[in-house]
């Protein structure tokens, strides 16, 4: 009888331990698990972050190699405009050197003699390109001083009088920018459709794509 009492007492013990056991591989398997998803959470907030880093870099190279093509056309004009006659330059070239020294100073990152200059060439141009190109300008070098209402003002202009214009789609992308910052989510919105839908083979439409599914 005590024999089998022992026995009783001795599996049961036997029973508790692999119970405990089993019971703990569990615990320790759930806790695994759970912190492979943390991991695995953060690692997908990082990729994130990352995926908005070279969104950002894509942009500012973007910007960068408009300014050196703008520098290099400057330059072109320069040499162009050494060759002209002294008359000529008397007559002409001084508006257009304001609207050469205001995107010199807008390659340069300073904006507000930009803008200085942008303005005193509207005051003083008489041709209609020169005006629209000077608007186009001036919306970009508020928007990079951070006066945004200003930019979206001039950026309005450029788009009544240069519907034709070569950058016109341009414009487009970079007003809907204005409008994120003005928080005119709605405004960004169509004005990007707008750009998709007529201009599907240019240069700017994937950014744009991105840019409207953020909206």
């Amino acid at each position: 009888m005590k024999n089998l009492i022992y026995k009783s007492i001795l599996f049961t013990s036997i029973a508790l331990v692999s119970f405990g056991a089993s019971s703990s591989e569990g615990i320790n398997a759930d806790l695994a698990i759970l912190k492979i998803n943390k991991n695995v959470k953060t690692l997908s907030n990082e990729v994130l972050v990352l995926k908005d880093e070279i969104e950002i870099l894509r942009e500012n190279q973007r910007l960068t190699a408009e300014k050196i093509d703008e520098l290099l056309q400057m330059i072109e004009l320069s040499r162009t405009n050494d060759k002209q006659s002294a008359k000529s330059i008397v007559t002409t070239i001084q508006p257009s050197k304001l609207f050469k020294d205001g995107k010199s100073s807008f390659v340069l990152g300073d904006y507000q003699k930009a803008i200085e200059l942008f303005l005193t060439h509207l005051n003083t141009s008489l041709s209609d390109k020169d005006l629209t190109d000077t608007k186009l300008w001036l919306g970009r070098a508020y928007f990079f001083s951070k006066s945004y209402l200003e930019s979206k003002n001039a950026y309005l202009d450029f788009q009544v009088l240069g519907t034709e214009h070569p950058k016109y789609a341009d414009s487009l992308y970079e007003l809907s920018k204005v409008h994120i910052e003005l928080n005119e989510n709605n405004e960004a919105k169509m004005i990007l459709n707008q750009m998709l839908e007529d201009y599907p083979d240019h240069i700017l439409f994937n950014k744009a794509s991105v840019l409207i599914q953020t909206l």
